[in-house]
Protein backbone atom coordinates (compact mmCIF):
# COMPACT_ATOMS: atom_id res chain seq x y z
CA UNK A 1 0.00 0.00 0.00
CA UNK A 2 1.36 3.41 -1.00
CA UNK A 3 -0.43 5.42 1.68
CA UNK A 4 -2.19 5.22 5.03
CA UNK A 5 -5.37 7.00 6.07
CA UNK A 6 -5.83 8.23 9.63
CA UNK A 7 -9.22 9.55 10.70
CA UNK A 8 -12.16 10.16 8.39
CA UNK A 9 -15.46 8.30 8.04
CA UNK A 10 -13.83 4.85 7.74
CA UNK A 11 -11.55 5.19 10.79
CA UNK A 12 -12.47 3.37 14.00
CA UNK A 13 -12.33 6.66 15.95
CA UNK A 14 -15.23 7.89 13.81
CA UNK A 15 -17.48 5.58 15.83
CA UNK A 16 -16.90 7.70 18.94
CA UNK A 17 -17.75 10.91 17.07
CA UNK A 18 -20.86 9.35 15.53
CA UNK A 19 -21.96 8.13 18.95
CA UNK A 20 -21.57 11.58 20.48
CA UNK A 21 -23.24 13.27 17.51
CA UNK A 22 -26.12 10.80 17.54
CA UNK A 23 -26.63 11.33 21.25
CA UNK A 24 -26.64 15.08 20.69
CA UNK A 25 -29.38 14.73 18.07
CA UNK A 26 -31.37 12.51 20.46
CA UNK A 27 -31.06 15.12 23.20
CA UNK A 28 -32.18 17.87 20.82
CA UNK A 29 -35.18 15.78 19.80
CA UNK A 30 -35.98 15.12 23.47
CA UNK A 31 -35.82 18.84 24.26
CA UNK A 32 -38.23 19.55 21.40
CA UNK A 33 -40.53 16.77 22.62
CA UNK A 34 -40.53 18.22 26.12
CA UNK A 35 -41.58 21.58 24.73
CA UNK A 36 -44.43 19.96 22.84
CA UNK A 37 -45.32 17.90 25.91
CA UNK A 38 -45.65 21.07 27.94
CA UNK A 39 -48.02 22.54 25.39
CA UNK A 40 -49.98 19.28 25.25
CA UNK A 41 -50.25 19.18 29.05
CA UNK A 42 -51.70 22.69 29.12
CA UNK A 43 -54.13 21.89 26.32
CA UNK A 44 -55.08 18.58 27.96
CA UNK A 45 -55.67 20.29 31.28
CA UNK A 46 -57.95 22.87 29.69
CA UNK A 47 -59.82 20.17 27.82
CA UNK A 48 -60.18 18.04 30.95
CA UNK A 49 -61.53 21.07 32.84
CA UNK A 50 -64.10 21.79 30.18
CA UNK A 51 -65.19 18.15 30.05
CA UNK A 52 -64.89 17.57 33.79
CA UNK A 53 -68.59 16.74 34.18
CA UNK A 54 -68.55 14.32 31.24
CA UNK A 55 -67.34 10.71 31.13
CA UNK A 56 -64.37 11.79 28.94
CA UNK A 57 -63.01 14.30 31.48
CA UNK A 58 -61.21 11.89 33.84
CA UNK A 59 -59.94 9.83 30.89
CA UNK A 60 -58.44 12.92 29.21
CA UNK A 61 -56.84 14.02 32.48
CA UNK A 62 -55.35 10.57 33.14
CA UNK A 63 -53.97 10.23 29.61
CA UNK A 64 -52.45 13.71 29.73
CA UNK A 65 -50.72 12.89 33.04
CA UNK A 66 -49.44 9.59 31.67
CA UNK A 67 -48.01 11.22 28.54
CA UNK A 68 -46.33 13.99 30.55
CA UNK A 69 -44.86 11.54 33.07
CA UNK A 70 -43.60 9.26 30.33
CA UNK A 71 -41.85 12.09 28.52
CA UNK A 72 -40.24 13.36 31.73
CA UNK A 73 -38.96 9.85 32.44
CA UNK A 74 -37.63 9.58 28.86
CA UNK A 75 -35.75 12.84 29.25
CA UNK A 76 -34.18 11.62 32.47
CA UNK A 77 -33.09 8.41 30.71
CA UNK A 78 -31.58 10.39 27.84
CA UNK A 79 -29.66 12.57 30.31
CA UNK A 80 -28.34 9.47 32.08
CA UNK A 81 -27.36 7.95 28.74
CA UNK A 82 -25.56 11.13 27.69
CA UNK A 83 -23.69 11.30 30.99
CA UNK A 84 -22.63 7.69 30.65
CA UNK A 85 -21.45 8.08 27.05
CA UNK A 86 -19.55 11.29 27.85
CA UNK A 87 -17.84 9.59 30.76
CA UNK A 88 -16.95 6.53 28.67
CA UNK A 89 -15.55 8.57 25.79
CA UNK A 90 -13.49 10.79 28.08
CA UNK A 91 -12.25 7.77 30.04
CA UNK A 92 -11.15 6.12 26.81
CA UNK A 93 -9.38 9.25 25.53
CA UNK A 94 -7.67 9.72 28.90
CA UNK A 95 -6.47 6.13 28.87
CA UNK A 96 -5.23 6.55 25.32
CA UNK A 97 -3.29 9.67 26.34
CA UNK A 98 -1.76 7.87 29.31
CA UNK A 99 -0.65 5.00 27.07
CA UNK A 100 0.84 7.52 24.62
CA UNK A 101 2.80 9.15 27.46
CA UNK A 102 4.20 5.80 28.58
CA UNK A 103 5.17 4.88 25.02
CA UNK A 104 6.79 8.28 24.50
CA UNK A 105 8.86 7.90 27.67
CA UNK A 106 10.04 4.47 26.59
CA UNK A 107 10.80 5.36 22.97
CA UNK A 108 12.18 8.89 23.35
CA UNK A 109 15.88 7.92 23.76
CA UNK A 110 15.82 5.69 20.70
CA UNK A 111 13.72 8.20 18.72
CA UNK A 112 16.18 10.98 19.58
CA UNK A 113 19.11 8.93 18.29
CA UNK A 114 17.24 7.97 15.11
CA UNK A 115 16.27 11.60 14.58
CA UNK A 116 19.91 12.67 14.68
CA UNK A 117 20.73 9.90 12.21
CA UNK A 118 17.87 11.02 9.95
CA UNK A 119 18.95 14.66 10.02
CA UNK A 120 22.65 14.05 9.51
CA UNK A 121 22.51 11.22 6.92
CA UNK A 122 20.54 10.23 3.86
CA UNK A 123 18.58 7.60 5.76
CA UNK A 124 14.81 8.24 5.71
CA UNK A 125 13.07 8.12 9.07
CA UNK A 126 9.30 8.15 9.54
CA UNK A 127 8.07 11.52 10.77
CA UNK A 128 6.60 9.68 13.75
CA UNK A 129 10.17 9.21 14.98
CA UNK A 130 10.85 12.95 14.92
CA UNK A 131 7.50 13.61 16.54
CA UNK A 132 8.16 11.25 19.46
CA UNK A 133 11.70 12.59 19.89
CA UNK A 134 10.53 16.20 20.03
CA UNK A 135 7.48 15.56 22.19
CA UNK A 136 9.33 13.23 24.53
CA UNK A 137 12.38 15.48 24.92
CA UNK A 138 10.41 18.65 25.68
CA UNK A 139 8.16 16.66 27.99
CA UNK A 140 11.19 15.34 29.88
CA UNK A 141 12.55 18.89 30.25
CA UNK A 142 9.26 20.14 31.70
CA UNK A 143 8.59 17.16 33.97
CA UNK A 144 10.82 18.29 36.89
CA UNK A 145 9.42 21.82 36.58
CA UNK A 146 5.85 20.57 36.86
CA UNK A 147 6.78 18.30 39.75
CA UNK A 148 8.31 21.23 41.62
CA UNK A 149 5.16 23.30 41.20
CA UNK A 150 3.00 20.30 42.11
CA UNK A 151 5.01 20.04 45.34
CA UNK A 152 4.41 23.73 45.99
CA UNK A 153 0.72 23.17 45.29
CA UNK A 154 0.58 20.58 48.06
CA UNK A 155 1.91 23.15 50.52
CA UNK A 156 -0.14 26.06 49.14
CA UNK A 157 -3.25 24.60 47.48
CA UNK A 158 -4.10 26.26 44.19
CA UNK A 159 -0.70 27.91 43.77
CA UNK A 160 0.24 25.86 40.70
CA UNK A 161 -2.97 26.82 38.93
CA UNK A 162 -2.60 30.50 39.85
CA UNK A 163 1.04 30.64 38.71
CA UNK A 164 0.09 28.92 35.47
CA UNK A 165 -2.60 31.52 34.82
CA UNK A 166 -0.31 34.43 35.64
CA UNK A 167 2.48 33.23 33.35
CA UNK A 168 0.04 32.54 30.51
CA UNK A 169 -1.61 35.92 30.95
CA UNK A 170 1.79 37.60 30.81
CA UNK A 171 2.54 35.83 27.52
CA UNK A 172 -0.84 36.77 26.10
CA UNK A 173 -2.03 33.13 26.01
CA UNK A 174 -5.66 32.19 26.61
CA UNK A 175 -4.90 28.84 28.30
CA UNK A 176 -3.34 27.96 31.62
CA UNK A 177 0.40 27.29 31.21
CA UNK A 178 0.00 23.69 32.37
CA UNK A 179 -2.72 23.01 29.78
CA UNK A 180 -0.38 23.98 26.93
CA UNK A 181 1.61 20.99 25.54
CA UNK A 182 5.32 21.08 26.48
CA UNK A 183 6.47 21.61 22.88
CA UNK A 184 4.28 24.70 22.47
CA UNK A 185 5.42 26.02 25.86
CA UNK A 186 9.03 25.64 24.75
CA UNK A 187 8.48 27.37 21.42
CA UNK A 188 6.62 30.18 23.19
CA UNK A 189 9.44 30.73 25.69
CA UNK A 190 12.06 30.76 22.94
CA UNK A 191 9.95 33.21 20.97
CA UNK A 192 9.66 35.46 24.01
CA UNK A 193 13.44 35.41 24.50
CA UNK A 194 14.25 35.94 20.82
CA UNK A 195 11.77 38.79 20.69
CA UNK A 196 13.47 40.69 23.45
CA UNK A 197 16.81 40.25 21.72
CA UNK A 198 15.31 41.65 18.53
CA UNK A 199 15.65 38.37 16.61
CA UNK A 200 11.91 37.93 16.07
CA UNK A 201 9.26 40.49 15.21
CA UNK A 202 5.81 39.11 16.00
CA UNK A 203 3.73 42.03 14.75
CA UNK A 204 0.70 42.67 12.48
CA UNK A 205 0.85 42.78 8.69
CA UNK A 206 0.29 45.42 6.07
CA UNK A 207 -1.54 43.97 3.07
CA UNK A 208 -1.30 45.11 -0.54
CA UNK A 209 -3.37 43.93 -3.50
CA UNK A 210 -0.89 42.78 -6.18
CA UNK A 211 -3.34 41.08 -8.57
CA UNK A 212 -1.94 41.11 -12.11
CA UNK A 213 -4.19 42.13 -15.00
CA UNK A 214 -7.43 42.22 -12.99
CA UNK A 215 -10.75 42.58 -14.76
CA UNK A 216 -13.26 45.32 -14.14
CA UNK A 217 -14.45 43.47 -11.05
CA UNK A 218 -10.91 43.23 -9.65
CA UNK A 219 -10.56 39.49 -10.30
CA UNK A 220 -8.05 37.84 -12.64
CA UNK A 221 -9.62 35.01 -14.61
CA UNK A 222 -7.60 31.81 -14.82
CA UNK A 223 -7.93 28.38 -16.41
CA UNK A 224 -10.31 25.81 -15.00
CA UNK A 225 -8.94 23.16 -12.67
CA UNK A 226 -8.70 20.17 -14.98
CA UNK A 227 -8.53 17.49 -12.30
CA UNK A 228 -5.66 15.70 -14.06
CA UNK A 229 -3.63 15.69 -10.84
CA UNK A 230 -4.53 13.79 -7.69
CA UNK A 231 -7.30 16.19 -6.69
CA UNK A 232 -8.49 19.64 -7.79
CA UNK A 233 -7.71 20.96 -4.31
CA UNK A 234 -4.09 19.86 -4.61
CA UNK A 235 -3.84 21.34 -8.11
CA UNK A 236 -5.11 24.73 -6.89
CA UNK A 237 -2.80 24.70 -3.86
CA UNK A 238 0.25 23.73 -5.90
CA UNK A 239 -0.29 26.65 -8.31
CA UNK A 240 0.18 29.21 -5.51
CA UNK A 241 2.06 27.38 -2.73
CA UNK A 242 5.38 28.97 -3.66
CA UNK A 243 4.17 32.57 -4.05
CA UNK A 244 6.08 33.63 -0.95
CA UNK A 245 4.54 36.06 1.55
CA UNK A 246 1.46 36.23 -0.66
CA UNK A 247 -2.09 35.17 0.20
CA UNK A 248 -4.20 34.16 -2.81
CA UNK A 249 -7.99 34.29 -2.78
CA UNK A 250 -9.61 32.10 -5.45
CA UNK A 251 -13.27 32.65 -6.35
CA UNK A 252 -14.85 29.31 -7.27
CA UNK A 253 -18.10 29.29 -9.25
CA UNK A 254 -20.64 26.83 -7.82
CA UNK A 255 -23.30 24.84 -9.72
CA UNK A 256 -26.10 26.76 -7.97
CA UNK A 257 -24.79 30.12 -9.20
CA UNK A 258 -23.14 31.14 -5.93
CA UNK A 259 -19.40 31.45 -5.26
CA UNK A 260 -17.09 29.76 -2.80
CA UNK A 261 -13.67 31.22 -1.94
CA UNK A 262 -10.40 29.39 -1.31
CA UNK A 263 -7.83 31.24 0.84
CA UNK A 264 -4.37 29.95 -0.07
CA UNK A 265 -1.34 30.41 2.20
CA UNK A 266 2.17 29.66 0.83
CA UNK A 267 5.05 27.82 2.42
CA UNK A 268 7.96 29.26 4.39
CA UNK A 269 9.93 32.03 2.71
CA UNK A 270 13.37 30.62 1.78
CA UNK A 271 16.56 32.23 2.99
CA UNK A 272 17.71 34.87 0.53
CA UNK A 273 14.18 35.68 -0.70
CA UNK A 274 13.60 38.45 1.82
CA UNK A 275 14.14 41.61 -0.22
CA UNK A 276 17.61 42.33 1.08
CA UNK A 277 17.06 41.21 4.66
CA UNK A 278 19.56 38.83 6.21
CA UNK A 279 18.73 35.18 6.51
CA UNK A 280 15.92 33.09 7.90
CA UNK A 281 15.21 35.39 10.85
CA UNK A 282 14.51 38.39 8.60
CA UNK A 283 11.79 40.60 10.05
CA UNK A 284 10.28 41.53 6.70
CA UNK A 285 9.62 37.91 5.66
CA UNK A 286 5.96 37.43 6.52
CA UNK A 287 6.22 33.65 6.53
CA UNK A 288 9.81 33.26 7.75
CA UNK A 289 10.97 32.12 11.19
CA UNK A 290 8.64 34.61 12.87
CA UNK A 291 5.73 33.18 10.91
CA UNK A 292 6.64 29.71 12.18
CA UNK A 293 6.49 30.94 15.77
CA UNK A 294 3.17 32.68 15.15
CA UNK A 295 1.66 29.57 13.57
CA UNK A 296 3.00 27.00 16.05
CA UNK A 297 2.84 28.83 19.39
CA UNK A 298 0.44 31.74 18.95
CA UNK A 299 -2.37 30.36 16.73
CA UNK A 300 -1.67 32.88 13.93
CA UNK A 301 -3.45 35.95 15.39
CA UNK A 302 -1.88 38.44 12.96
CA UNK A 303 -2.45 36.20 9.93
CA UNK A 304 -6.06 35.80 11.06
CA UNK A 305 -6.52 39.58 11.22
CA UNK A 306 -4.81 40.04 7.86
CA UNK A 307 -7.07 37.36 6.35
CA UNK A 308 -10.21 39.17 7.47
CA UNK A 309 -8.84 42.38 5.95
CA UNK A 310 -7.94 40.60 2.69
CA UNK A 311 -11.39 39.03 2.33
CA UNK A 312 -12.99 42.43 2.88
CA UNK A 313 -10.72 44.00 0.24
CA UNK A 314 -11.56 41.18 -2.18
CA UNK A 315 -15.25 41.82 -1.69
CA UNK A 316 -16.09 38.40 -0.25
CA UNK A 317 -19.60 38.76 1.22
CA UNK A 318 -20.47 37.76 4.77
CA UNK A 319 -21.89 34.26 4.97
CA UNK A 320 -19.96 33.07 1.91
CA UNK A 321 -18.37 29.62 1.88
CA UNK A 322 -14.61 29.84 2.44
CA UNK A 323 -11.91 27.16 2.27
CA UNK A 324 -8.56 27.90 3.99
CA UNK A 325 -5.74 26.01 2.26
CA UNK A 326 -2.00 25.99 2.81
CA UNK A 327 1.33 24.30 2.22
CA UNK A 328 3.92 23.76 4.97
CA UNK A 329 3.88 26.83 7.26
CA UNK A 330 0.95 28.09 5.22
CA UNK A 331 -0.96 24.94 6.14
CA UNK A 332 -0.50 25.68 9.83
CA UNK A 333 -1.84 29.20 9.26
CA UNK A 334 -4.77 27.78 7.28
CA UNK A 335 -5.64 25.43 10.15
CA UNK A 336 -5.38 28.16 12.77
CA UNK A 337 -7.47 30.61 10.77
CA UNK A 338 -9.97 27.90 9.80
CA UNK A 339 -10.80 26.98 13.40
CA UNK A 340 -10.58 30.59 14.64
CA UNK A 341 -13.67 32.43 15.81
CA UNK A 342 -13.12 35.46 13.57
CA UNK A 343 -13.47 33.59 10.29
CA UNK A 344 -16.22 31.26 11.52
CA UNK A 345 -18.10 34.22 12.96
CA UNK A 346 -18.48 35.86 9.55
CA UNK A 347 -18.18 33.09 6.96
CA UNK A 348 -19.11 29.46 6.43
CA UNK A 349 -15.86 27.49 6.77
CA UNK A 350 -16.79 24.34 4.83
CA UNK A 351 -13.34 22.77 4.44
CA UNK A 352 -9.71 23.18 5.52
CA UNK A 353 -7.04 21.62 3.27
CA UNK A 354 -3.33 21.41 4.16
CA UNK A 355 -0.26 19.71 2.72
CA UNK A 356 3.10 19.00 4.42
CA UNK A 357 2.03 21.11 7.40
CA UNK A 358 2.55 20.90 11.18
CA UNK A 359 -1.11 20.96 12.25
CA UNK A 360 -1.24 18.24 14.89
CA UNK A 361 -1.01 20.69 17.79
CA UNK A 362 -4.31 22.33 16.85
CA UNK A 363 -7.45 20.38 17.78
CA UNK A 364 -11.03 21.38 17.17
CA UNK A 365 -14.46 20.22 18.31
CA UNK A 366 -15.98 21.74 15.16
CA UNK A 367 -17.85 18.86 13.50
CA UNK A 368 -19.21 21.00 10.65
CA UNK A 369 -15.92 21.53 8.81
CA UNK A 370 -14.18 18.97 6.60
CA UNK A 371 -10.48 18.87 7.58
CA UNK A 372 -8.04 17.19 5.15
CA UNK A 373 -4.28 16.89 5.69
CA UNK A 374 -1.84 15.44 3.13
CA UNK A 375 1.71 14.59 4.16
CA UNK A 376 4.62 12.30 3.29
CA UNK A 377 5.61 9.64 5.81
CA UNK A 378 9.27 10.78 5.76
CA UNK A 379 8.64 14.52 5.87
CA UNK A 380 10.07 16.07 9.02
CA UNK A 381 7.96 19.24 8.87
CA UNK A 382 4.63 17.75 10.09
CA UNK A 383 6.49 16.66 13.24
CA UNK A 384 7.73 20.18 14.11
CA UNK A 385 5.24 20.63 16.98
CA UNK A 386 5.58 17.09 18.30
CA UNK A 387 1.94 16.23 17.67
CA UNK A 388 -0.11 14.17 15.21
CA UNK A 389 -3.39 15.20 13.62
CA UNK A 390 -6.28 14.02 15.75
CA UNK A 391 -8.25 11.26 13.97
CA UNK A 392 -11.86 12.40 13.84
CA UNK A 393 -14.94 11.65 11.79
CA UNK A 394 -14.42 14.92 9.88
CA UNK A 395 -10.61 15.12 10.08
CA UNK A 396 -8.69 12.95 7.62
CA UNK A 397 -4.91 12.63 7.29
CA UNK A 398 -3.57 10.94 4.16
CA UNK A 399 0.06 9.95 4.62
CA UNK A 400 1.65 9.03 1.31
CA UNK A 401 4.79 6.95 0.89
CA UNK A 402 7.51 6.31 -1.66
CA UNK A 403 9.23 8.44 -4.29
CA UNK A 404 8.70 8.90 -8.04
CA UNK A 405 11.16 7.62 -10.63
CA UNK A 406 12.13 11.11 -11.76
CA UNK A 407 14.44 13.44 -9.82
CA UNK A 408 12.79 15.89 -7.45
CA UNK A 409 14.16 19.13 -6.00
CA UNK A 410 15.09 18.28 -2.44
CA UNK A 411 15.17 21.73 -0.85
CA UNK A 412 16.19 22.41 2.73
CA UNK A 413 13.70 19.91 4.20
CA UNK A 414 14.31 17.10 1.72
CA UNK A 415 12.54 15.81 -1.39
CA UNK A 416 9.65 14.44 0.68
CA UNK A 417 8.64 18.01 1.54
CA UNK A 418 8.32 18.92 -2.15
CA UNK A 419 4.65 19.54 -2.95
CA UNK A 420 5.03 18.16 -6.46
CA UNK A 421 6.36 14.87 -5.07
CA UNK A 422 3.54 14.67 -2.53
CA UNK A 423 0.99 15.35 -5.27
CA UNK A 424 2.53 12.65 -7.48
CA UNK A 425 2.49 10.08 -4.67
CA UNK A 426 -1.05 11.03 -3.70
CA UNK A 427 -2.16 10.43 -7.27
CA UNK A 428 -0.50 7.01 -7.13
CA UNK A 429 -2.06 6.23 -3.75
CA UNK A 430 -5.58 7.09 -4.90
CA UNK A 431 -5.33 4.35 -7.52
CA UNK A 432 -5.47 1.88 -4.64
CA UNK A 433 -9.18 0.98 -4.20
CA UNK A 434 -8.89 0.79 -0.42
CA UNK A 435 -7.29 4.26 -0.17
CA UNK A 436 -9.80 5.68 -2.63
CA UNK A 437 -12.72 4.26 -0.64
CA UNK A 438 -11.37 5.58 2.67
CA UNK A 439 -10.85 9.11 1.30
CA UNK A 440 -13.64 9.43 -1.26
CA UNK A 441 -16.12 11.32 0.92
CA UNK A 442 -13.78 14.01 2.33
CA UNK A 443 -11.94 14.54 -0.98
CA UNK A 444 -15.14 14.67 -3.06
CA UNK A 445 -16.65 17.11 -0.57
CA UNK A 446 -13.98 19.70 -1.32
CA UNK A 447 -13.34 18.84 -4.98
CA UNK A 448 -16.98 19.28 -6.00
CA UNK A 449 -16.64 22.96 -5.07
CA UNK A 450 -13.77 23.41 -7.55
CA UNK A 451 -15.23 22.23 -10.84
CA UNK A 452 -16.41 25.60 -12.19
CA UNK A 453 -14.82 28.87 -13.28
CA UNK A 454 -11.94 30.19 -11.18
CA UNK A 455 -10.74 33.77 -10.66
CA UNK A 456 -8.09 35.03 -8.24
CA UNK A 457 -6.89 38.06 -6.32
CA UNK A 458 -3.48 38.14 -4.65
CA UNK A 459 -2.28 40.11 -1.64
CA UNK A 460 1.29 40.59 -0.45
CA UNK A 461 1.96 40.64 3.29
CA UNK A 462 4.61 42.84 4.91
CA UNK A 463 5.17 42.60 8.63
CA UNK A 464 5.02 45.93 10.43
CA UNK A 465 8.06 47.11 12.43
CA UNK A 466 8.03 46.46 16.16
CA UNK A 467 8.61 48.80 19.06
CA UNK A 468 12.06 48.24 20.64
CA UNK A 469 11.84 46.77 24.13
CA UNK A 470 12.37 49.05 27.10
CA UNK A 471 13.07 48.40 30.75
CA UNK A 472 9.76 48.11 32.67
CA UNK A 473 10.83 50.44 35.50
CA UNK A 474 12.12 53.08 33.13
CA UNK A 475 8.74 53.19 31.42
CA UNK A 476 6.63 53.69 34.56
CA UNK A 477 6.56 57.45 34.26
CA UNK A 478 5.61 57.39 30.59
CA UNK A 479 2.66 54.97 30.59
CA UNK A 480 0.16 57.48 29.27
CA UNK A 481 2.47 59.02 26.68
CA UNK A 482 1.15 58.27 23.19
CA UNK A 483 3.51 56.50 20.79
CA UNK A 484 5.08 58.55 18.02
CA UNK A 485 4.30 55.83 15.47
CA UNK A 486 2.09 52.80 14.89
CA UNK A 487 4.69 50.19 15.79
CA UNK A 488 3.82 47.20 17.95
CA UNK A 489 5.47 45.01 20.56
CA UNK A 490 7.97 42.57 19.12
CA UNK A 491 6.35 39.63 20.86
CA UNK A 492 2.78 39.04 21.98
CA UNK A 493 3.33 39.72 25.67
CA UNK A 494 1.01 41.84 27.81
CA UNK A 495 2.17 45.49 27.85
CA UNK A 496 3.67 46.66 31.13
CA UNK A 497 0.85 49.13 31.77
CA UNK A 498 -1.66 46.24 31.87
CA UNK A 499 0.22 44.88 34.89
CA UNK A 500 -0.40 48.05 36.91
CA UNK A 501 -3.39 49.29 38.87
CA UNK A 502 -4.95 52.63 38.08
CA UNK A 503 -3.25 54.21 41.11
CA UNK A 504 0.26 53.15 40.14
CA UNK A 505 -0.16 53.98 36.48
CA UNK A 506 -0.87 57.61 37.33
CA UNK A 507 2.43 58.11 39.18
Amino acid sequence: MSASVIGGPSHWRANLDELVLGLGHLQDATDQTMRLAGEATVAGGLLAGVTLMTPQGPIIGANTLAISSGLVAMRAEVEMLKTGVDYSVQAYLTAEQQITSVVDAALTPMAAVLSIVGVTTDLNMPNKVYEIALRGTTGAVWTPVERAFSGLDMMVPGSKYVIGNVVSWAWGADENLWDIPPTQRTIGMLAHSFGHFGLLNLAPYDTKNITEQPGADGWQQRDLLDGDRSTRAMELLQDYAYDHDTVTVAKLAQPDGSDAYAIIYPGTTPMGDTDGAIGFLADNAAFGATGFVESSAADSPHVETATMDILAQAGVPAGATVIPMGYSQGGAHAMNVGVGEKLKGKYNVSDVFTAAAYTGHRDSDDMNTNFIHIEHEHDKVPAFTGASNEPRLNRTTIQVAGYPDHEVDAGIFGAEHNLGLIDHQLDEALRDPSIRAATQLPLNTIDTKMGGAVAIQQFHLDRQPATPTQHPIEGLGRMDTPRADNRHNMISVRPVDQWLTGTISRL
